[in-house]
């Protein structure tokens, strides 16, 4: 494994020292819980900005961190090129012939020469394709095109149903989104109008508001109408005519209905439901990573889908549990129009809100552009990491460092920091780290993904067709009607449920079939009566015709399916019951709702509940009255006797209990159990976000540990350092004082044999005594540097040692997932009640 490849680090490139030191080629490596504080990534168009984006994606993609990336200029979608063979062959298909040309190649030498770049350049930033393989089984990846057919499109339609009751409760977030859909809908028909001074939007707010208040949503035909008769009398104090009278509805739903008709629009109304939790995870629970490309709208239409979607997310994450561990990512490639400092559009205030709350809820916030003089740099205050490219015209960088360039920033004025970023290379960055300290410059790494630039129309169906082939692609998938994945189409939580797993009897159909369970576990009704009432599955019974349904025993009910003139009509015995699910240490408390039929006569007595039959029949459906001019069939002698239906009840029970259970998912070692409307998905995703959360916290206690090691450690470091230096200066004056000493002896010695006296003696001994000592100063310093040497090498091993605790930690948290087991919850046989047995007439 290379030294940068650990969970929570995003290897981004390799640094090139701080401002103002000597170049290093450490790796740049980014915690990943920075982004919880959002990032802004600014560079003029060459500076290497998309390829910095594709980077930090794919490393989320290798943490398993989910993302959802809005691409107005369709680069994004390079994503999904990522070839681990590094053949050039997977090149060819999606190279641009007039580059061939331009190059006086052919394709399958433009194909080599790319293949070679490709594999020379991940080596050169130690990649190779085992990391792309290992990215892609990592993560999904999967590329939408709302508005357009040409790849995997996203449905609007229920875009306009009533938020989670979250959101309705809080009243500004409420007001807010009331406020945006209704600016989205007006910039959509080409009304750029005003919260407050428009009627036209405190209509529509008031419309919009009014349904949403009483709980159900509204299509925009519903709206259409509405406008054209509102549901309301009054706007403030005045009537409604009086504020805006019916000419000038009209016009608005004009407008409205202009927009409903047009072809392009209904492009929006088809494909898969735009669900955050499903651009977010699969239906199995693995993350992925979302790219909705919107290359091929319109402005307007931009602006609409950005906006709504900015809504739909806010809503989402507000359903969400808070955390400090990253839990999934916005990106937007190019954020120029969507957030000005000056204009509002629709876009501006839910993307203000996801800035300024979004970190409580672990979603970290990237944008991107190459206008950084058009951006709200005050609404971008909380913003912690900056990434900066080359900026070559002066405007841009003053209304940068202006924006940035704060007392937060060591090491680098403003005018330092702005001539760097003039004259820095392509893929070089400065990055203004989100807890402080001196800008780091680096240079990004090699990206995995081919950059091919653009995709076309054409190159886009080419992947979805591929995802299909190679059976990645779940856009296919359709839900049963009546359930839901846990979260409603405005992205919040739903009130309608999952249907949970519950193992029931397998009963065989009336023919000797077994009856295939749908995923709600009920089964279909596939059989057809030759009356065409969808019930004729009770064939085979005795024949006995009579006018009038023959009576059972006192104090049984019987009800009736309604039907028509002439059909005839057979009984079955019906137990409807509630099965209910308690488990204290499990916290588990769940009802079932159970349905049972069995055909009633001739040679079916006695009863077999093992072979009943489940059918899409509720007690709602049935009636107290027979139906007129029908006929019936005979019943058997044991209907009228009471303790035969005793006995049956009493058997209908016992099957049920023994066949009931809730399996329900769980991760024993993180003590999670999965809820039972909680879907596969959703369960997963809260695996891996528990997971990341104690990994986090895991480190986080190891270098805390650490670090007081570290400090104890370089406090001796530092005191031995000082040691070092004292005896070094010892050792020079005693070398010093030597010299001066042997000197003088010399000296006298030299003046002649008379003068050589006590004094000459006594300074020759001193000298020697000099000697001596600058040879124990000398001897100190070596022992000293020795000493420092060891205490050294001793914080080097305490951070090989950190390092290893860190990763070992870090691997055991890798395979969360995969230690997902199951676990059942059976009920008492208290606990199966019956709520109704009776005698059913069904037409045939």
């Amino acid at each position: 494994m290379a030294h940068y490849e650990k969970l929570g680090v995003f290897y981004l490139g390799t640094e090139g020292g701080e401002i103002g030191t000597e170049e290093r080629n450490n790796y740049m490596l980014l915690n990943s819980r920075d982004l919880v504080t959002h990032a802004m990534c600014v560079g003029m168009t060459g500076s290497g900005k998309t390829g910095l984006g594709i980077c930090l994606l794919e490393e989320a993609a290798m943490d398993g961190i989910p993302a959802i990336v809005v691409d107005p200029k369709g680069d994004m979608g390079n994503l999904l090129l990522t070839f681990p063979d590094l053949l050039a062959s997977d090149f060819e298909p999606w190279l641009h012939p007039d580059e061939a040309e331009a190059e006086g190649l052919s394709l399958a030498e433009l194909a080599d020469k790319k293949a070679a770049i490709w594999r020379k350049g991940l080596a050169d930033s130690d990649q190779d394709g085992e990391r792309i393989r290992a990215m892609k089984q990592n993560a999904d990846f999967a590329l939408y095109t709302p508005g357009g057919q040409f790849g995997r499109p996203l449905s609007l339609e229920g875009l306009f149903q009533q938020p989670s009751s979250a959101v309705v409760g809080d009243t500004e977030l409420f007001q807010e989104i009331v406020s945006t859909t209704a600016t989205s809908l007006l910039h959509l028909v080409g009304i750029a109008a005003d919260p407050v001074s428009s009627r036209e939007h405190v209509l529509l707010s008031l419309l919009i508001r009014k349904a949403w208040l009483e709980g159900h949503g509204f299509s925009l035909a519903s709206l259409i109408h509405w406008i054209s008769k509102p549901p309301i009398a009054t706007v403030g104090v005045m009537d409604i005519e009086t504020y805006i009278p019916e000419k000038d509805r009209f016009a608005l739903a004009l407008r409205f209905n202009n927009l409903l008709a047009s072809p392009a629009f209904a492009a929006f109304m088809e494909g898969e439901p735009l669900d955050i939790q499903s651009l977010l995870y699969t239906p199995q629970g693995k993350p992925r990573i979302s790219i909705l490309t919107l290359s091929h709208l319109a402005d307007a239409e931009r602006m609409f889908f950005v906006a709504l979607l900015l809504n739909r997310i806010v809503t989402w994450m507000r359903s969400q549990q808070g955390t400090q561990s990253l839990r999934a990512l916005f990106y937007m490639d190019e954020v120029f129009g969507y957030f000005p400092p000056v204009a509002e559009p629709p876009s501006k205030r839910p993307l203000l809100t996801l800035l300024k709350t979004a970190r409580a809820y672990g979603l970290g916030i990237v944008l991107s552009t190459q206008n950084p003089g058009d951006i709200d740099y005050k609404g971008l205050s909380n913003v912690g990491t900056w990434f900066v490219g080359r900026l070559t015209t002066e405007r841009d960088r003053t209304r940068l460092l202006e924006g940035i360039a704060d007392e937060a920033i060591e090491g680098a004025s403003k005018s330092e920091l702005g001539n760097l970023i003039a004259g820095l290379k392509q893929r070089q960055f400065v990055m203004r780290p989100a807890k402080g300290g001196s800008p780091v410059l680096f240079r990004t790494r090699f990206c995995m993904s081919y950059l091919a630039g653009p995709l076309t129309r054409d190159q886009i169906r080419r992947l979805v067709k591929e995802q299909r082939s190679a059976g990645t692609y779940d856009g296919d998938t359709v839900s049963s009607p009546g359930v839901m994945h846990g979260y409603d189409s405005y992205g919040g939580a739903a009130t309608s449920q999952v249907t949970p797993s519950v193992v029931r009897p397998r009963i065989p159909s009336p023919g000797g079939v077994s009856a295939t369970e749908t995923m709600a576990g009920v089964m279909p009704m596939s059989q057809e009566s030759d009356s065409g009432s969808g019930l004729g599955m009770l064939t085979g019974l005795e024949e006995g015709v009579v006018k009038v349904a023959p009576q059972v025993s006192s104090g049984i009910a019987m009800s009736y399916i309604p039907g028509s003139p002439g059909q005839f009509y057979k009984p079955v015995l019906a137990g409807f019951l509630t099965v209910y699910y308690h488990d204290d240490k499990k916290g588990i408390s769940h009802t079932e709702q159970v349905s049972r039929f069995t055909p009633l006569g001739g040679s079916v007595v006695p009863v077999d509940w093992r072979d009943a039959l489940e059918l899409d029949v509720e007690l709602d459906d049935l009636v107290s009255d027979p139906p007129v001019g029908v006929l019936y069939a005979a019943l058997p002698p044991e209907a009228k006797n009471k303790t035969s239906f005793t006995a049956w009840q009493r058997a209908l029970v016992d099957t049920v209990w023994r066949g009931s259970e809730l399996t329900l998912r769980r991760h024993k070692k993180l003590g999670l159990l999965a809820q039972p409307d909680e879907s596969e998905r959703d369960f997963v995703a809260r695996v891996q976000l528990a997971a990341r959360e104690l990994r986090d916290k895991e480190l986080d206690d190891i270098e805390d540990k650490y670090e007081k090691k570290r400090l104890a450690i370089e406090e001796r470091l530092a005191k031995a350092g000082e040691r070092v230096e004292r005896v070094k200066d010892q050792a020079r004056d005693a070398k010093r004082q030597t010299a001066i000493s042997f000197g003088s002896a010399v000296l006298g010695s030299l003046l002649g044999r008379s003068l050589i006296n006590q004094s000459t003696i006594y300074r020759s001994t001193t000298a020697a005594k000099s000697a001596s000592r600058a040879q124990k100063a000398e001897s100190q310093v070596g022992r000293a540097e020795e000493s420092y040497g060891r205490i050294e090498q001793q914080l080097v091993l305490l951070e090989d040692e950190m390092k290893k605790e860190l990763e070992a930690a870090s691997e055991r948290y890798e395979t969360a997932v995969s230690d997902i087991d199951t676990t059942t919850v059976r009920p008492l046989k208290r606990d199966v009640v019956v709520n109704a047995f009776l005698v059913v007439w069904l037409p045939e």
